[in-house]
């Protein structure tokens, strides 16, 4: 029963809208009425909080890939220019949003010579 009301939380969010929604439908159809406001929220929550943790995954990967591939990349430019293998040095910097480095957003520079 609790994946019938999961999925049913779901369709009304893909077509936009919401709990007065569903109970209309609901009744229209001669379903019994559809799980409270509390529940439904609770369901809303679950299906928000699953969705945004895969976007997350998902941007995360391609955030590692490209840059990696930027790093492959300055390395590559970097032994043309110096033309001598394995003596890259670098000097870095980094900062965070807010201090303590409990922000997770942060920006590292590194400067090849």
């Amino acid at each position: 029963m609790k994946k019938t009301y999961a999925r049913s939380v779901l369709a009304m969010r893909y077509i936009d809208q919401g709990l007065p929604s569903l109970e209309t439908f609901c009744s229209l159809m001669c379903l019994p009425n559809p799980v409270c406001q509390k529940a439904y929220d609770q369901i809303n929550a679950k299906i928000a909080d699953k969705a945004y943790d895969k976007i997350n995954a998902k941007i995360a990967d391609v955030s590692e890939a490209l840059a990696n591939a930027s790093m492959k990349k300055a390395a590559v430019e970097e032994k043309i220019i110096d033309a001598t293998v394995n003596s890259v040095v670098l000097s870095g910097d980094g900062t965070w949003k807010i201090c303590g480095h409990t922000s997770l957003i942060g920006v590292c520079t590194l400067i090849g010579a």
